[in-house]
């Protein structure tokens, strides 16, 4: 098995990189805006070759012998995502359009994927699901999960530093919990994100895009999700475990503009990511800090998985309450570098 999982991330990882490089050729330009943190515009669409990848990989997935019935549906679902990120890059479609599209698209594609039937901490301590709420929540975490990546694809490497952990975690987790569309999909992941990263690395000669992050996003939460919605093996927590630093930054910038009354579908450059960038953090250093600190998380949450029962529900807790901190002292930080050179 561990041969396949290597040749599946090695075609992901020669076909990401084979068509970033002809995005790159290509030069379709993405322009410098008021929210962006490159000054130069450089190329975008480098998402196609993460997507590019995904299919691959799955094609290899589909030609040999490997037990799993969520593969197509995880295929179909990071296909559509890939598609609406792109057709946002080219059309520009309006927040609200996408959001509805996208909603309705994880609420189908959930159930095919899994639902989990409980809320679980520990085989005897548990919340039983009814068959609606499994398959919101499921959704919701679909939801959550492409738009926070996709909110988070703001500065060279950044994608690759907060995903490529995630990817190899989903590639042992799910050998350690006997699901191997989960372990495929992450090492489609990883591989496609490895072989991007040649072109997007500080500076960044290519961008992924919407369609890029979305693609990203939908690989891993479809992969999590198959591994998550089944059984008492507190896999439920390493799904948003894996990619916590995105998640937390997203969520809790979200809590901050909320309470100074800018909660809007605006974009803006108030992720913690962007306020350090903005005091003169390089874009490889920010991306060096969230590659690590995701790096962490996956090792904590696989080492919880071999742990007694209950140890993940426990670590997830943990390293909520340790980013949330994370994110106050960076926040302050940085605001007091803002203030000092004004």
């Amino acid at each position: 098995m561990g041969m396949m999982l290597a040749i599946c991330a090695l075609i992901a990882f020669l076909i990401s990189c084979g068509v970033s490089a002809l995005v790159w050729k290509a030069g379709v330009l993405d322009m410098p805006d008021h929210r962006s943190l490159h000054e130069t515009p450089t190329p975008r669409g480098g998402g196609i070759g993460i997507l590019a990848a995904a299919g691959a990989a799955f094609l290899w997935l589909a030609l040999v012998p490997v037990p799993g019935g969520s593969a197509l549906a995880i295929l179909a679902l990071t296909a559509l995502m890939g598609a609406l990120g792109t057709a946002d890059d080219l059309f520009g479609l309006s927040s609200r359009t996408k959001f509805a599209l996208m909603a309705a698209s994880v609420l189908i594609l959930a159930w095919f994927i899994g639902v989990p039937g409980y809320l679980a901490v520990t085989e005897t301590v548990y919340l039983a699901l009814p068959v609606w709420g499994a398959v919101a929540g499921a959704g919701l975490f679909i939801f959550v999960t492409v738009n926070a990546v996709n909110f988070m694809d703001g500065s060279d490497g950044m994608l690759v530093a907060g995903l490529l952990p995630g990817g190899v975690g989903l590639v042992l987790a799910g050998l350690a919990t006997g699901h191997l569309d989960t372990s495929f999909a992450g090492a489609a992941l990883a591989g496609g994100l490895a072989g991007f990263l040649i072109l997007n690395r500080p500076p960044a000669k290519v961008f992924a895009g919407d369609g890029g992050s979305l693609t990203a996003g939908a690989l891993y939460a479809g992969g999590a999700l198959a591994m998550a919605g089944y059984g008492f093996s507190g896999a439920l927590w390493l799904a948003p475990l894996f990619i916590l630093p995105f998640l937390a930054d997203v969520l809790l910038t979200m809590a901050r503009r909320a309470a100074g009354g800018r909660l809007d579908m605006q974009a803006h450059r108030e992720h913690l990511y962007q306020r350090l960038i903005a005091v003169g953090w390089s874009h490889g250093r920010v991306a060096v800090l969230y590659a690590g600190v995701s790096a962490l998380c996956v090792l904590a949450g696989l080492l919880a998985l071999q742990g007694p029962q209950g140890a993940p529900f426990i670590v997830f807790g943990v390293m909520t309450a340790g980013l949330s901190a994370l994110y106050l002292v960076g926040g302050r930080y940085a605001a007091r570098l803002a203030g000092s050179a004004q």
